[in-house]
């Protein structure tokens, strides 16, 4: 039987930033797209995240290639272990015996959700910026300044003498929060690890 001040300590030991960081993780590919992209009033929409794209003409979605639906597949299989290994190395803090796996997994797993969540908004700000060089790269008739990850622009052509602006914007939704919120978890669980142990 575990006595009222053991019980006390496994309590204290226990990484609960871990479990916060872990849960998010593994709920994380389940939550939807983390950022919108329109093009008009809903004629063009493309919702992305690390676990998928989905493209939208006219409100009918698009077909997507097999080869990038396994590709998202293994994006999300990754996280859901990510998520169940910072479960087990927080919980594993309790264990004198398992203590030390349990710190391998913290440590192994707590800021990668922190690099994807940068490399997405790297691969983000890439596209982007090579969108907008293209008018003046290729000599295309648009002037097309788009907005850098957030926000409303025009894009606009003109041929003939006769000119089309189309409205642009750019926004991140509520799972991009709750994936910064969750890597903010897991630096802080990884801190917080190194420190009780």
């Amino acid at each position: 039987m575990m006595s009222e001040a053991t019980r006390r300590e496994a309590w204290r030991r226990i990484n609960w930033l871990g479990l916060i960081a872990g849960a998010l993780t593994l709920a994380l590919p389940f939550w939807g797209p983390w950022w919108k992209f329109t093009l008009g009033t809903e004629a063009v929409t493309v919702f992305m995240s690390p676990f998928g794209v989905e493209m939208r003409f006219f409100g009918v979605e698009t077909i997507s290639s097999p080869l990038f639906w396994w590709l998202c597949l293994g994006i999300k299989l990754c996280f859901v272990y990510l998520g169940a290994l910072l479960l087990v190395g927080s919980v594993l803090a309790v264990s004198e015996r398992y203590a030390a796996i349990g710190a391998q997994f913290v440590r192994f797993c707590a800021l990668k959700l922190l690099w994807f969540l940068a490399a997405f908004v790297a691969v983000l700000l890439v596209a982007i910026v090579l969108v907008n060089q293209l008018p003046g790269t290729f000599g295309l008739p648009l002037q097309l300044q788009l907005p850098y990850l957030i926000g409303r622009s025009t894009a606009s052509a003109g041929l003939n003498g006769m000119r089309i602006t189309i409205p642009v914007t750019m926004a991140f939704l509520q799972p991009f929060v709750i994936a910064v919120l969750a890597a903010a978890a897991g630096i802080s669980a990884r801190v917080y690890h190194d420190k009780v142990l």
